[in-house]
């Protein structure tokens, strides 16, 4: 009986203890909101609490140790890190980004820490270097970095208990510098490159203008194939042969003979029948040479460079001897007739 008027009692309860429950988080959410808005309005600024400290196990770190700079700021409700950079000091490099985090809540404003990773690359005193931390109420706090002296690395001994040598100090190069040379190089490059492209397309224009004449192949064919006997590519066996027919396409479409379809003795009746294509002297060497080539060519008669040279000679005086001059007649050097 007693029990049950216990449990009834309970239950009258609840709500007065619920109802308290909720006034108390009500007024403590309205203390938050009243001392957060306090914070805000009284724009309490940023503190750096002490000094920066270096976290290292030694007191003098030795070349490639790594290690943190650790700072400590205190921050009102209403204000929070926005970002933080770091210069190292001499002899000192980052080896990543700076990090913070908030390290302790307190009524009305909040413990910061913010961590500098560095390491060590050259031994020597370090100094002059900087951390600037800035807020989202736009005020920063740039602060120091304390000095430190980096111990030399402890040199290995030789066999004969003598202390090796360190290689000498590299220089450490501003980045700033090499990105501005990649830059200028790069520039230069692309300027060169749209240079020789318009060059090259210049030529080409220049080049589609003209439309070489037979008697340009024609020369241009037997300088050719005598660069090649001179440079050890073609025996003059085949500069001969080669020789005749650069003569026969060129008498071909020149005087519109059937050279190229015709023996060496058809060819040569033909020349004696219209004796107003060529001089004496061309008719002659002409006979020769064919004949000789064809020794060259079907009894295997050898050659010799000097025999080649002196066709190849004869043969261009013959090409550039019948070039027709711009009034329709042929040129004075030749003096043959069309």
């Amino acid at each position: 009986m007693k029990s049950k008027l216990i449990e009834k009692t309970w239950f009258r309860m609840l709500p007065f203890i619920l109802g308290g429950v909720l006034l108390l988080l009500i007024a403590a959410g309205a203390a938050v909101a009243v001392r957060w808005h306090m914070s805000a309005k009284e724009a309490a600024d940023p503190v750096l609490l002490g000094e920066p400290v270096y976290e290292i196990e030694n007191k003098e770190p030795t070349i490639g140790a790594r290690f943190n700079a650790v700072l400590k700021y205190r921050l009102p409700w209403s204000d929070s890190f926005k970002l933080a950079a770091a210069e190292p000091g001499k002899n000192l490099q980052l080896t990543s980004d700076p990090a913070f985090h908030r390290s302790r809540i307190r009524w009305g404003y909040s413990d910061w820490t913010l961590v500098i990773p560095l390491q060590a690359y050259r031994g020597g005193e370090s100094g002059g270097g900087s951390v600037l931390a800035e807020f989202f109420t736009g005020k920063s706090i740039e602060t120091p970095l304390p000095e430190l002296k980096i111990a030399d690395l402890v040199l290995p001994l030789d066999d004969n208990g003598t202390d090796l040598s360190l290689a000498p100090r590299i220089d450490v190069r501003d980045k700033k510098i090499s990105w501005l040379i990649a830059g200028i190089v790069a520039a230069a490059v692309i300027l060169v490159s749209l240079a020789v492209w318009a060059l090259l397309a210049h030529k080409k224009r220049e080049a589609a203008k003209h439309v070489r004449t037979i008697w340009e192949n024609a020369l241009e064919a037997i300088r050719s194939l005598r660069a090649q006997v001179s440079g050890g590519m073609a025996s003059p066996e085949l500069a001969i042969a080669g020789l005749t027919d650069i003569v026969r396409h060129y008498l071909e479409a020149r005087f519109r003979l059937r050279a190229e379809r015709q023996t060496t003795a058809e060819f040569l009746a033909d020349l004696e029948w219209n004796d107003k294509l060529l001089e004496d002297k061309d008719r002659k060497f002409l006979r020769s040479f064919l004949v000789s080539a064809d020794m060259v060519k079907f009894a295997r008669m050898p050659a010799d460079p000097h025999l080649f040279e002196q066709a190849s000679e004869k043969a261009e005086e013959l090409v550039s001897g019948t070039i027709p001059q711009e009034n329709g007649d042929l040129s004075a050097k030749g003096g043959t007739r069309k």
